[in-house]
């Protein structure tokens, strides 16, 4: 690690700190005005193939019967409510971050990927399900961060599903040596 990454590292965190957590209710009220930005966005991809350009406004608005005012108020509002509940996450990111941390990859890089995760998490949460921001979106960052770690830490990349295989061998093989406390045992079973 540079000599400047922990002093932005301590400044990453003194800012995601100062964001206050969602409550509940401001989960679900963020995550409805996100679900509806999405909605328009698939609309206008859809219309895009349809017509083979994008769409104007105007036909934006008649397809999904609205008026122009009504989804650049969407629009606004969702992007407002995405980026409030990505930031009140962000702690959330750099515990999952810290996890992987003797990876080959620095942890700006980790938060880095995992923040893309958070956002993709937030894009995809539906509230109406019940759970938790949180708990939805850790799947979203761990699964990030991993990817990352698989493509980005090695000379020679590797595809993910031997990625994944190997990291099953080493927590198997730590899970022997722990059980037996011998790494002979481990070598014997295998």
């Amino acid at each position: 690690m540079s000599s400047l990454s922990p002093d932005m590292v301590r400044i990453y965190l003194q800012e995601i700190g100062r964001y206050p957590m969602l409550t509940a209710d401001q989960e679900i009220a963020y995550g409805r005005q996100v679900q509806q930005i999405m909605a328009i966005e698939q609309r206008k991809n859809e219309l895009t193939q349809q017509l083979d350009r994008e769409p104007t406004m105007v036909e934006l608005a008649v397809d999904v019967d609205k008026s122009e005012l009504e989804i650049a108020q969407i629009q606004n509002l969702g992007q407002r409510a995405k980026q409030k509940m990505v930031t009140a996450n962000l702690r959330l990111v750099v515990s999952i971050a810290k996890k992987y941390t003797k990876r080959n990859l620095e942890l700006l890089d980790l938060l880095q990927e995992g923040a893309i995760g958070l956002q993709r998490g937030v894009e995809k949460f539906d509230p109406n399900r019940g759970y938790k921001l949180s708990t939805y979106v850790y799947w979203w960052i761990t699964q990030s961060i991993t990817r990352a770690i698989a493509e980005k830490s090695r000379t020679v990349r590797l595809p993910i599903h031997i990625t994944e295989q190997l990291n099953k061998i080493k927590d198997c093989t730590a899970r022997i040596i722990s059980d037996t406390g011998s790494s002979s045992q481990c070598c014997r079973n295998c």
